[in-house]
């Protein structure tokens, strides 16, 4: 893979922090994950798979573009990744700022803002790649040969 070990405990970590924060909502927001039938983060495991499996999914496609996909194709797509994350941030931040969530307690709204985060500078991380590398000049030649 061409992530670094850093990054990728870093995004462990973040994870797991998510999962976290998501299957311990306080007891109006116990009442919400039964009542709407959230049964993906009812309990920590269960939380903690659904996240990692969208974060695994996304680093997985990631890398597949970067490997197999011109740099102009992914930069495309990844900027296309960023938005629809942007936009997932977005819709999360209008949804739980209304008074049915914001009763649900702090750490289940944190939770549910830091998926669309961690995917946002996942997708931005790649996409500063991809420009780099399309950026990136021939190396000069150190010593020319002329013929007189």
């Amino acid at each position: 893979m061409n992530l670094k070990l850093s990054s990728v405990l870093l995004l462990l970590v973040l994870s797991v922090t998510d999962a976290y924060l998501l299957a311990h909502p306080n007891i109006i927001g116990k009442i919400g994950v039964l009542v709407y039938k959230h049964s993906y983060i009812k309990t920590f495991p269960r939380a903690l798979i659904t996240v990692l499996l969208v974060v695994g999914i996304s680093v997985i496609l990631a890398e597949i573009l970067y490997r197999f996909v011109g740099y102009k194709k992914a930069t495309l797509f990844y900027g296309l990744l960023l938005a629809v994350s942007v936009f997932w941030f977005g819709y999360v931040f209008i949804t739980f700022s209304s008074f049915s969530y914001l009763i649900t307690g702090k750490a289940f709204i944190y939770g549910a803002h830091l998926l669309p985060i961690i995917l946002m500078g996942l997708f931005g991380r790649y996409l500063v790649k991809a420009q780099l590398h399309l950026r990136k000049k021939p190396s000069p030649v150190l010593f020319e040969v002329s013929q007189k």
